[in-house]
């Protein structure tokens, strides 16, 4: 019983030094990725198009709040709180359309980030398997790898697959 206990670990530990790992830092992947870029260059330019609109709405709404003031004082009650209802319902819808700007964006944003995560991932996976790797690790900083020898980072060659594939695009 012995002896196969003792030949057990032999294999496991024969088997363990043929294990080829790596680690990948993920900040680093995603900050430098020329697809990460372009998609914070082109949501930026859509919420300033989507403000400039959003402004155009919002300055008739000024002006009109503008007028009320210099005309409340010479408006019977019942006019003024017609037109602070009127008012308050305009702020309302244009509150509603901020919100659901800013909803749309976000939406697109975190989909747009999980169209790129599922990339990164495929790549590396493919990566892995074409360097023979049996397992590559993400980190983000040093949380998830507490320590990584820098031989085993793998994160520019990675970079370097993703950027490329990306220019073909």
């Amino acid at each position: 019983m012995k002896k196969l206990l003792i030949l057990t670990f032999a294999v496991l530990m024969a088997s363990c030094n043929q294990t080829k790992i790596a680690y990948v830092d993920i900040e680093v992947l995603m900050k430098d990725y020329e697809g990460t870029k372009a998609l914070e260059t082109k949501m930026k330019a859509k919420q300033e198009l989507k403000a400039k609109e959003l402004d155009s709405l919002t300055a008739p709404f000024q002006a009109k709040v503008q007028s009320y003031y210099k005309a409340a004082q010479s408006m019977s009650p019942q006019k003024r709180a017609e037109a602070e209802g009127a008012l308050q319902q305009e702020q309302q819808f244009l509150q509603a359309q901020q919100q659901q700007a800013s909803n749309d964006l976000q939406k697109e944003t975190q989909d747009n980030y999980e169209i790129i995560t599922k990339t990164v991932d495929s790549l590396v996976g493919n990566y892995a398997k074409a360097n023979g790797y049996n397992m590559v690790f993400g980190t983000s900083g040093k949380g998830t790898v507490m320590y990584g020898d820098e031989k085993l980072d793998i994160t520019k060659q990675i970079l370097e697959v993703l950027n490329k594939d990306y220019s073909k695009e």
